[in-house]
Formats: structure tokens, C-alpha cells, sequence
């Protein structure tokens, strides 16, 4: 007796191809999602840390404002351990325990919103509109990636009871996003308690 062998039809393989298709469809759909996602977590990550070394290196400098005695005052005749404006922060302090001032020593942070980075400087002009007069300016934040969009000091003071003692806090607000998509953005807010006290005569 001879057995028939019953195979797939017509219609049977192309539903089967059909299906297989969509499903694969679906893989490759998903797959592209996840390394589209990935991507994106992966640049909100790096935006988040480099903001966060921006303001890390930013809060240790301010620390040591005024280390090194009177010499290392700023501010309108030398009498504050860190001044600001809006964008501008101005301190001093003996970097290279030389226990000697000199312009190289007065230095800054400060934003340029022309070109959306935050830039470090030495010998900045501590009267006037400061950080803008003059000084040797460099960029520490990259508007290749990121775009500065603020970054704001604001100082305040505490005195003893006969105010012979002055300890001095700086405000700092910095937000930035991807310069590549401005749909991600960040910011931090933190207050930095310099270290340095100020004596009065």
C-alpha cells in the first residue's frame, strides 16, 4: 500500500512568509528602539557628569579663596574673600605657597553666553565690570557637546556678633543641554562655604 505525502500549500508557505515577516519586523522595530534609546541615556548620562566635574571643579576653587592672608582679598579695596556678579565670580588665593601676590593669582569663573561655555581666567581685573575687562580666559566646559545656558553667583555673608569675623557662601546655579538635541537639558544648584575667614582691624 502506498502512503501519499501531503505537503504545505500555496497558500500556506506565503501566510507563513508573511508572518515571519511581520515578526521580524517587529524584532528589528524593537531592537532599533532600544539602541535609539540606549544612545540617548547614554548622552543625558555624560551631560549630567560633565556638569557635574564643571561644578565640582568650580566649588573646589572657590573653597580656597583668601588662602594666603589680606594680599589675597578682592573685591573694592581689598576686603572680600570672593566677589560676583550675575555670571562673574572673582577670588584670590596662594596656589603656589609663594606667600607673594601677583595678578596671575586673582582669578575667576565666568559665563559667555556668546559662545555658551563657561571659561576659567587668571589676572582678571577685580574693579569695573570685572571678568569682562580684561584677563587670560580659557574654556572649561565643551560647545561642541554641551551649551552653557546659565550659570549665576550669588555671595552672601555671616558676621560674628561684633562683626570683627566675616565667613563668606557662594550660590552657584548651572544648566546646560546637548548642543545636538535641546530637548535635554540639566541643571544644579549648590552653595559653597569658603573656607577662608575675613578679620577686620
Amino acid at each position: 500500500m502506498l502512503m501519499r505525502h501531503k505537503g504545505f500549500s500555496l497558500v500556506e508557505l506565503l501566510l507563513a512568509l508573511l508572518l515571519g515577516m511581520v515578526l521580524l519586523a517587529m524584532v528589528i522595530g524593537l531592537y532599533v528602539s532600544t539602541v535609539a534609546n540606549g544612545s540617548k541615556s547614554l548622552k543625558y548620562s555624560r551631560l549630567r557628569t560633565d556638569l557635574q566635574s564643571i561644578m565640582a571643579y568650580i566649588e573646589t576653587d572657590i573653597r580656597r579663596a583668601g588662602y594666603g592672608g589680606k594680599d589675597f582679598l578682592v573685591a573694592s579695596g581689598g576686603t572680600q574673600t570672593v566677589d560676583a556678579l550675575t555670571n562673574c565670580v572673582i577670588y584670590a588665593y596662594d596656589h603656589d605657597l609663594t606667600d607673594t601676590f601677583d595678578s596671575s593669582k586673582r582669578m575667576g569663573f565666568r559665563f559667555n553666553s556668546g559662545e555658551n561655555e563657561i571659561q576659567f581666567g587668571r589676572k582678571v581685573n577685580p574693579l569695573a565690570s570685572k571678568c569682562f575687562d580684561e584677563g587670560d580666559w580659557e574654556a572649561i566646559s565643551d560647545n561642541q557637546f554641551i551649551k552653557i545656558t546659565a550659570l549665576k553667583f550669588s555671595v552672601s555673608s555671616a558676621s560674628n556678633t561684633a562683626e570683627t569675623v566675616t565667613m563668606r557662601s557662594v550660590e552657584i546655579d548651572l544648566a546646560g543641554e546637548l548642543a545636538a538635541d535641546s530637548r535635554y537639558k540639566h541643571a544644579i544648584n549648590t552653595k559653597v562655604q569658603v573656607r577662608n575667614l575675613e578679620f577686620s582691624d
